[in-house]
């Protein structure tokens, strides 16, 4: 029963060093990502974006043993959406998209986490894929998008029905590639993306 409970000690220990070494990582990074999008010339977000991809590409291999797959999954996730982020910096008129994009997201995962705890301590929430993703429920990804859609009614001068839609299209992608990290995480059996990040 002593070592029981010195076990989950120590696996409470980890968790915790390793939440912070996360949130520590996150800010980071976000920071780093404002800084170099809003007040640096576009190469050096670029620059930034190529460090963070070939990051991610390297914990993408540690993650799938099987060379073909890996490729394929490579070229999909880190590198299209990353080479997407640096041509929007590039491009003066796209700009304001990378911004809008970033606010949406960032504002949907917010949300979805806050409304997904919330209505947990209310009531039972109803998890979605619980065998990838435990942690992710119905309640809490309706709520990112009601959120989000809030938010972009307040600061877009589109019609309703462009920013409902909007909205609906840019929470389904940033849901999506939620679920498939945590599809990635979980077929190589760890609790986190990788070391490094």
């Amino acid at each position: 029963l002593h070592n029981k409970k010195v076990h989950i000690m120590d696996i409470k220990n980890k968790i915790s060093k390793n939440s912070t070494l996360r949130a520590i990582t996150a800010f980071i990074l976000i920071t780093t990502m404002i800084v170099t999008l809003c007040y640096c010339p576009p190469i050096i977000f670029s620059m930034f974006m190529v460090i963070i991809m070939s990051i991610m590409i390297v914990e993408l291999k540690s993650m799938i043993k099987n060379f073909n797959n890996f490729l394929l999954i490579a070229s999909l996730y880190p590198i299209v959406p990353c080479l997407i982020l640096i041509y929007f910096n590039q491009t003066p008129e796209y700009k304001i998209l990378l911004y809008y994009l970033f606010v949406v997201v960032f504002s949907f995962d917010t949300a979805s986490y806050i409304s997904g705890k919330f209505c947990s301590k209310i009531f039972t929430t109803h998890k979605i894929i619980p065998l990838i993703s435990p942690g992710k429920s119905w309640e809490g990804a309706v709520g990112g998008y009601i959120g989000t859609t809030i938010l972009l009614l307040t600061v877009n001068n589109n019609p309703c029905w462009q920013t409902f839609l909007l909205s609906a299209i840019i929470c389904t992608i940033a849901f999506s590639g939620d679920i498939f990290e945590s599809y990635l995480k979980r077929s190589a059996n760890i609790k986190d993306s990788g070391s490094t990040l």
